[in-house]
Formats: C-alpha cells, sequence, structure tokens
C-alpha cells in the first residue's frame, strides 16, 4: 500500500509559525467536549516523542537498529494559574483530594495548523492521557509547570476552529490507515 500523507500548507520555504501546532485538553466529557488550548504564556514547549532506540552489530559487521514505539510527552513550564482556567481548577481538585487515578483521565487533541486548509487541520484525538502537575509556587505568581503525557490511544482526522471552538470529526476507516 502506498504511503499517504498531507502535504504542508504553506509556501515553499516558508517554516510554520510555532502557534499552527497547537494542543487542547477536554475539560468537558467525551461525549460534550469542552477543549481548552494548552500553552497561554508558554514560550517554548515542544512534542518529545521518547523512543528508546537500540543498535546492535551483527556478526558480518552490519548494524541493526530497534525502536520502540512514542511516549509522546509535552512539558509546559512555565504555567500559571490564570482566572477562568478550568484545568488549572481541575488539577488542583485532584491533588487537593489525592485522587491521583483521575490524572489518567483527560483526552487531549492536538491540532496541526499547517496540514489542512480553511478552519480544517488534520489533528489526533488522544484518550487515556495523563496530565501531572509539577509544583505549587512561583515568586512573582502563582505557577503550576505540567507534564502531559499522550496515550497513543490516538483517533485521527480532523479539527474544525471557527470563533474560537473546536471541533473534533474522526477520519473515516479508510483516511486514517496507511
Amino acid at each position: 500500500m502506498a504511503e499517504t500523507y498531507t502535504a504542508i500548507n504553506l509556501p515553499a520555504n516558508q517554516k510554520a509559525d510555532r502557534k499552527l501546532e497547537m494542543h487542547y485538553v477536554n475539560i468537558g466529557t467525551s461525549e460534550e467536549p469542552e477543549w481548552e488550548i494548552l500553552g497561554y504564556g508558554v514560550e517554548d514547549a515542544s512534542m518529545s516523542y521518547n523512543h528508546d532506540v537500540s543498535t546492535t552489530v551483527d556478526i558480518l559487521g552490519i548494524s541493526h537498529t530497534e525502536v520502540s514505539a512514542a511516549k509522546p510527552q509535552l512539558d509546559l513550564d512555565p504555567y500559571n494559574i490564570r482566572g477562568g482556567d478550568k484545568l488549572s481548577a481541575k488539577l488542583l481538585d485532584i491533588e487537593r483530594r489525592n485522587a491521583v487515578s483521575e490524572l489518567s483521565q483527560f483526552e487531549v487533541l492536538n491540532v496541526h495548523a499547517f496540514l489542512g486548509s480553511g478552519s480544517a487541520f488534520n489533528a489526533e484525538l488522544h484518550t487515556g492521557c495523563t496530565i501531572v502537575p509539577q509544583s505549587l509556587g512561583g515568586s512573582s505568581y502563582v505557577g503550576m509547570p505540567l507534564n502531559v503525557h499522550l496515550s497513543n490511544q490516538k483517533t485521527l482526522g480532523t479539527a474544525t476552529i471557527t470563533s474560537g471552538n473546536v471541533t473534533f470529526s474522526p477520519a473515516s476507516a479508510s483516511e486514517s490507515s496507511g
């Protein structure tokens, strides 16, 4: 089967602005998602894939490399508590109640706004994700740095963003295989 991919929707040699790679967390329910964007006030954040790589050399001197499945993680530091931030309120509630098992019940939507057109962009919905607050405090403002661990239980599709509202639509079976 031929490989399929979506071409990058930018003029030749134009670099993709960081704001075109977006991450949302569902602070609603799976039935009625309420997507809150991650990264407000964060100056630098990258998705780390965290593959384990092992290379061996056989008796013929040929190198063989094995790569594990990705263990994607997004670190957000600083992440300051702000008015109207429902994710911070939810995480603080989980920490106050010591309900650590609830930290692994998030849905995270990755949207690639440089892949797609108009207001519909390629996206992946990860379910069963873990969001871990690292600390609480700071000097001038109350910060709560976060580590977001994606589950790899994902559904490919498109995210439509209109007037700040996000809607995810799963791809058909033929679109998501490849």
